[in-house]
């Protein structure tokens, strides 16, 4: 599978401007207005923020971070979907500085306070949730919350010598025979979403559930392997919230970034999904699997 860079520390491939050149020096990120986090294994910045890859039609994007574009929308599509319009998202740092009148929105999470950790439930406490969106009452307490993960996704293989050409000089590069982990999906994905959106359905406050935001392309396999089978239902303790976005156009250098969609369904129903034998891969897959290998083995040794 050939993968191609498309975004590089925030502004497209296409774009040669003082700006792009600027933000690539100096290892900038334009999405949190920091320095880049996305990393290779051993620690090194790779700025690589979107690829295209394989049969997926769109840019992908591989960096958590580019999702917080247009000064973290997303936080503000949550807010107005869960506690209605007319809200507005505010820094920890501003509570004390703004006139409660029941439509603040404080958001914990990334360079806003920090995360927060999820009750601890026999043993088990070691997860975050990305983000938590607390509606602040009139008289400045909590009213209600909901709770919201923010995924990309990883890569296989790697691009690193497409990002030494671009450091060199390069303006465009080849592709790269890595791909993506969509396999995180199974492993990591869907199984922290089912215990964090059980865990937040027992809290009282928490009545919109949880919602989870991802590129286009990361909703689409999380569909495929969940099936046909969920029913869509209205906010409630215990619902999972999908929004999906997509980069289209490009717009001051970067791609524009837009919402697709958003499903709503319920945790349990995530659950069912998951582990229903009619969402498994065919009889006889590792069988193929392991034939594929063994012919592939044989071929190399003639």
């Amino acid at each position: 599978m050939a993968l191609k860079i498309e975004e590089w520390f925030g502004y497209d491939l296409s774009y040669q401007s003082q700006d792009g050149r600027n933000a690539r020096v100096e290892e900038h990120c334009r999405f949190i207005n920091g320095k880049c986090e996305k990393r290779f294994n051993d620690g090194s910045i790779s700025g690589v923020c979107s690829v295209s890859v394989g049969t997926e039609v769109d840019p992908v994007l591989i960096c958590p971070n580019r999702l917080y574009g247009n000064d973290y929308g997303l936080l503000r599509d949550v807010a107005e979907i869960a506690f209605g319009t007319g809200h507005t998202v505010i820094h920890p740092n501003n509570y004390l500085k703004v006139d409660h009148d029941g439509r603040q929105v404080i958001a914990f999470g990334k360079k806003f306070g920090k995360e927060l950790r999820l009750p601890a439930r026999g043993g088990r406490g070691n997860f975050f949730v990305d983000w938590v969106l607390a509606r602040i009452a009139n008289n400045g307490d909590l009213a209600e919350f909901t709770a919201l993960e923010v995924q990309s996704i990883d890569t296989t293989g790697t691009y690193r010598h497409q990002v030494k050409e671009l450091r060199d000089g390069a303006e465009s590069v080849g592709s790269s025979p890595s791909g993506l982990n969509w396999e995180n999906v199974n492993k990591r994905i869907l199984p922290q979403l089912i215990y964090k959106g059980n865990v937040l359905q027992s809290e009282p406050l928490c009545s919109k559930g949880l919602f989870f935001v991802s590129p286009s392309a990361v909703y689409n396999r999380i569909r495929t392997r969940l099936g046909n089978t969920l029913g869509e239902y209205p906010l409630q303790p215990g619902s999972i919230s999908f929004l999906w976005y997509s980069l289209g156009d490009v717009l001051n250098g970067g791609r524009e970034l837009s919402r697709q969609g958003r499903f709503s369904t319920l945790v349990n129903q995530v659950a069912l999904a998951f582990t229903a034998p009619m969402n498994l891969p065919p009889p006889g897959s590792y069988e193929i699997a392991i034939k594929r290998e063994i012919e592939r083995l044989q071929g190399t040794s003639s």
